[in-house]
């Protein structure tokens, strides 16, 4: 529960700042039904490019082979993150010869 109502799990909210109380510890978030509420970071999962969420199943679309592995079309992967390059562009995948692969939505 936090300042003006309460959040469930799954609600979708925006990080509006830094917590003014333990700010190592918790994020100042406001939801749909909570405009002001303190969470801890480990609570939250990121909206990534394309809509896609930490654990989601990916199909590659294309080849790769690099460093990291090799991918082929139709093999299939899971998002474990957000791309640290061009970050509004990729989401970070792992397939089973990958580990790590940025892949456009």
């Amino acid at each position: 529960n936090g300042e003006s109502g309460s959040v469930s799990a799954g609600d979708r909210g925006e990080v509006i700042g830094r917590a003014t109380i333990e700010p190592k510890t918790y994020v100042l978030c406001s939801f749909p039904n909570c405009s002001r509420l303190l969470v801890p970071p480990s609570l939250l999962e990121l909206e990534l490019p394309g809509g896609f969420r930490v654990g989601d199943t990916v199909i590659n679309k294309g080849n790769f082979n690099g460093e990291s592995g090799s991918v082929s079309a139709g093999d299939r992967g899971e998002v474990i993150g957000r791309a640290t390059i061009e970050p509004k562009t990729y989401v970070l995948c792992s397939f089973p010869n990958c580990s790590r692969l940025l892949v456009p939505p």
